[in-house]
């Protein structure tokens, strides 16, 4: 009884009139929110992931198997990676911008490291986190949103950690020229795509070197570091094909066996969701990531 009492309970919110509109409703008003300012999947990561590190880590043996890495591992690669930005700042003593700071975790190793850093995000969650957690200041804004003329010259240091991905660049670019110090450095460190990628996350490499020269940048330092992030893609990927199609497969056997009017329901929806359930796995094969991507450790200064 139960059971029917579910499915009449979905059906009806699925087919009667007042109920598709409240649907219809509320998935334009998602549409209409702004998804960086209350992000959901980063405040889940931010409470798994010890470190306050939101990205791939760095593995100083890019060899690590899927199957020996453990959370402890992860953790030492990630804290490898803000290791290796802080390892190309020059100016030590003179203001440092981290856009897109996530949770703070590179915050807390330049403040270890006595340098003077503040944060920028436009997400909610990170703001109250970092503000619990660590003195720094924080704008909660997008980068391309800030008040640049309140900043002119005044950082040393620009970082973009894995938040260059998610910038628009022709208006990014003028905003890091503007609010550098002259001589400043601009420490970037994103994948970026490679000719015809079939999955189009990351800036174009070639479109970038363009833009860098066109907008009076130069690259002075570039380590190709694709290896030393594949072991966690090859992780997640491990977990996905080995652990999480067979318990997919398990679901729906079950669901077939013990409620077949759910899944009757669903039946001409699985080829869809096959579907979509392989495309986001083929986002994180290791193989396809290094054929189609180059994630790049960079220094760019004014020409």
């Amino acid at each position: 009884m139960a059971k029917n009492n579910i499915i009449k309970n979905i059906l009806k919110r699925a087919l009667y009139p007042n109920h598709l509109y409240k649907v219809l409703k509320l998935q334009r008003n998602k549409k209409r929110g702004h998804r960086h300012e209350n992000d959901a999947q980063l405040k889940l990561y931010g409470k798994v992931l010890k470190g306050d590190f939101l990205h791939y880590g760095y593995y100083d043996n890019p060899n690590t198997l899927p199957e020996d890495i453990s959370l402890n591992i992860f953790y030492t690669a990630q804290k490898r990676y803000a290791e290796k930005l802080v390892e190309l700042i020059t100016d030590k003593t003179n203001l440092i911008l981290d856009v897109g700071c996530g949770m703070g975790g590179l915050l807390k190793l330049m403040n270890e490291r006595k340098l003077k850093a503040i944060g920028l995000t436009p997400d909610i969650n990170q703001i109250n986190h970092i503000k619990q957690t660590y003195p720094n200041e924080v704008l909660h804004c997008k980068f391309e949103d800030i008040d640049s003329d309140n900043y002119i010259a005044q950082f040393a240091t620009v970082i973009t950690s894995e938040s260059l991905q998610y910038l628009d660049l022709k208006t990014a670019l003028p905003i890091i020229d503007k609010i550098m110090k002259p001589g400043g450095k601009w420490i970037a460190c994103d994948y970026f795509r490679l000719g015809q990628a079939h999955e189009k996350s990351g800036h174009d490499w070639e479109s970038f070197n363009t833009l860098l020269a066109e907008h009076g940048f130069k690259m002075t330092s570039e380590e190709n570091i694709t290896p030393h992030i594949l072991p966690t893609i090859a992780y997640i990927y491990m977990w996905a094909t080995q652990i999480g199609l067979p318990v997919k497969d398990f679901i729906v056997d079950k669901i077939q066996v013990k409620n077949p009017g759910l899944y009757y329901i669903i039946e001409q929806s699985l080829p869809e969701i096959e579907g979509k359930i392989d495309k986001n796995i083929n986002i994180i094969n290791p193989t396809l990531f290094a054929k189609e991507k180059k994630y790049v450790l960079m220094g760019i200064e004014r020409i």
